[in-house]
């Protein structure tokens, strides 16, 4: 059948019609039906299972909040894209949402006034807020505050656990030179939580540590020492053993000297802590997964410091130097290095680590002290040399000289190697007292403050990290039993589907 292109543009504009009408009678529809839903006076919110009733007028002082929009929606379809399911019949709307912090809510539109939710975790009294499109800025001044406190506290605890998260040595990072060794390795040797092994290794780097204090601390006492007598029979001077680990106390007479020497236990026990200490060392260097970062470290470097001076002293014992003065000098500086290992210690103690990084934290305070102290020193000292520089013997011969005077005034210790005499002197060091306590204790209490916090924090953190490990292992849990479960079921349905599958051949 042929038509021509009058009849096909009369039939395609026909069929425009027909189509245009019945979106009019539908966009009519929906218009009588939204007139209808909102002619009531009142409407129910359904907010996960328990029903408010609120005037519909309520909902108009928000227009840009989520139930504003539905308010002065143009359409039904327009108020479903807005909640989660609609009942025409009983003008009600149902969201799913739950329903703690909602009575809040509503009550902002009753009110005006929009206030915290203290039972609710505060990222999810923020959730809701984003979700019902009320800015927080809406908040009451005696809310508004411990709401972004809380929130803060909560975003920074989140921050710190995924960088936590991220310095976590993963199975990724050992990725050469024995990885799968390496990191159990590294677990024994960083992570006492891992393992049993891992805790009696803590336990023994712990003992060795205590042990090699009290050694060192216990070596210089002449009670546990070896005396020895060396005759001369010259006017020769005496020996002398720098190098050695002895520690020499000589009464010098015409005749002989008296030398203490180290207790062999004692020097036993010592190579046996640094034989430990160094295994222990060289174990961590070889199973990190970073060396750079590995050898950076602050603990690390206390570690190998408190290694060094004993291969440092073997090596002096070693060699014969002409300058023996300087030679002695510098093999005692490692001898007091070697008390630094006592340090060690912060590797398996929180208390310690939160001491470290107080005073990391607390830079501008110490610094703010060392300011106040630095300008009362230089006043008072002043002060009382003016006051004294005129009397006979005095010790205040210098500013710089009073410079001790007045910090052991301001910090109260008062040894008394230096005492003004006069009375205006004793009026500076009267004041200069009063003052050094005044300083010292202002910024004290933050430092104090700055401790305990992050005390608690690190407290909170390693609790933290111990539940969130134990809630992997019950999520793993529960997927292998899944996971079992639906093994079972295909075991136990096979054998049927097989069965019918050749009931249906034959």
């Amino acid at each position: 059948m042929n038509f021509s292109n009058a009849a096909l543009t009369k039939y395609w504009e026909n069929n425009d019609n027909v189509e245009n009408e019945a979106m009019d009678q539908q966009d009519q529809t929906d218009l009588d039906i939204l007139k209808k839903f909102t002619s009531q006076k009142r409407v129910l919110l359904n907010v996960g299972g328990i029903r408010h009733e609120v005037m519909w007028r309520t909902l108009e002082k928000i227009p840009n909040s989520r139930l504003g929009k539905i308010r002065w929606a143009k359409s039904i379809n327009e108020i479903g894209r807005l909640c989660d399911d609609i009942n025409l019949a009983q003008n009600e709307l149902f969201f799913d949402r739950h329903s703690s912090s909602f009575a809040s809510i509503l009550n902002f539109y009753r009110t005006g006034k929009l206030h915290l939710v203290e039972e609710m975790c505060i990222l999810s009294f923020h959730e809701d807020l984003v979700y019902w499109g009320i800015d927080e800025c809406f908040l009451e001044s005696c809310c508004h505050l411990r709401y972004h406190q809380r929130k803060d506290t909560v975003l920074e605890e989140i921050r710190k656990e995924e960088e936590m998260e991220r310095e976590k040595v993963n199975d990724e990072k050992f990725s050469h030179c024995f990885p799968k060794f390496r990191k159990s390795l590294w677990d024994l040797m960083e992570n006492p939580q891992s393992s049993t092994t891992a805790r009696i290794i803590a336990f023994v780097s712990i003992f060795f540590i205590i042990i090699s204090s009290v050694t060192l601390t216990l070596n210089t006492m002449p009670e546990f020492q070896i005396k020895s007598n060396l005759t001369n029979t010259s006017n020769s001077s005496p020996v002398k053993q720098p190098f050695s680990s002895t520690n020499s106390i000589k009464q010098s007479q015409n005749q002989s000297d008296v030398v203490y020497t180290e207790n062999p236990l004692f020097e036993a026990i010592e190579v046996a802590c640094i034989a430990w200490f160094t295994l222990e060392y060289l174990l961590r260097l070889f199973s990190s997964p970073n060396k750079l970062n590995f050898i950076k470290s602050p603990l690390n470097i206390i570690d190998l410091i408190s290694i060094l001076p004993y291969f440092v002293t073997l090596l002096f014992d070693n060699q014969k130097y002409d300058n023996f003065n300087n030679a002695r000098r510098t093999l005692t500086l490692f001898r007091v290095l070697r008390i630094l290992r006592i340090f060690k210690l912060a590797r398996h103690s929180t208390g310690l680590k939160s001491l470290g990084y107080t005073l990391k934290r607390s830079k501008k305070e110490l610094g703010l002290l060392m300011m106040f102290l630095s300008i009362a020193v230089l006043l008072f000292s002043s002060l009382a040399y003016f006051a004294e520089k005129e009397e006979i013997d005095t010790k205040f011969t210098s500013i710089p000289s009073t410079f001790w005077w007045a910090l052991i005034t301001m910090t109260t210790v008062g040894y008394g190697d230096m005492v003004p005499s006069t009375t205006p002197g004793k009026l500076v060091g009267a004041i200069c007292c009063i003052w050094g306590v005044l300083v010292i204790a202002l910024p004290i209490p933050i430092i104090v403050n700055n401790f305990t916090e992050f005390y608690k924090e690190q407290k909170r953190r390693e609790k933290s990290l111990k539940y969130k490990e134990e809630r992997i292992k019950a999520r793993n849990g529960i997927n292998q039993l899944i996971k079992i479960t639906d093994e079972i079921k295909l075991e136990t349905l096979i054998p049927l589907l097989d069965k019918d599958t050749a009931h249906e051949r034959i």
